[in-house]
């Protein structure tokens, strides 16, 4: 049987998303070697699971269905610019999560809590930091002092609110042009 890549995420609101659209064409101008996010592939991802096959996909399903249950569904203000590991280095670019992030969070370590009894161990050691990946630096250059400006600049921007009403598990299948990212099953939250 073939693996399936699968991550479980939070989808934006149509608000956020332009958002989002506009600030990735702001960020742009740096001219910085960026592999920007397509704009249907916006996303708040929660846990990634990686290379999936049949029961598995099962078990997954049915423990983010518990897990979503338990929590209430709640709203998620998008806000402000960063970088990881920081906008000194900036690798990978995002917006940040305001209120409704402790939420996002408690909601993300049930879910990796209860697909780690189950044979899913977190993917990283890091804790979780909720955002929306814009893109990811490719090379560094002199323009990406400009982006790091910029970054700066928009580090206070109020970007919209997302409703929080279920963690969708996704099928990530990579082709020419890109990954595309199909809603395979969700959680609905409580």
């Amino acid at each position: 049987m073939e693996a399936t890549r699968c991550f479980l995420a939070v989808r934006i609101s149509t608000d956020v998303r332009r958002r989002a659209e506009k600030l990735i064409k702001k960020l742009s101008v740096a001219g910085a070697d960026v592999k920007w996010v397509e704009s249907e592939n916006l996303h708040i991802t929660t846990n990634f699971l990686g290379d999936i096959t049949g029961q598995d996909l099962v078990d997954i399903a049915n423990k983010t269905i518990e897990i979503a249950e338990r929590h209430p569904a709640f709203e998620l203000e998008m806000f402000g610019t960063g970088a990881f590991p920081d906008v000194r280095n900036p690798r990978t670019l995002w917006i940040g999560a305001a209120q409704g992030a402790q939420q996002l969070i408690d909601l993300q370590e049930d879910l990796t809590e209860s697909l780690a009894a189950i044979g899913f161990p977190p993917d990283s050691r890091k804790k979780y930091h909720p955002h929306l990946t814009l893109g990811r630096l490719k090379r560094f250059s002199r323009k990406v002092e400009d982006l790091k400006g910029l970054l700066q600049e928009n580090a206070e921007l109020p970007m919209g609110q997302c409703s929080v009403k279920e963690v969708g598990i996704f099928a990530s299948k990579l082709d020419r042009t890109g990954p595309k990212y199909t809603l395979i099953g969700r959680g609905s939250l409580g």
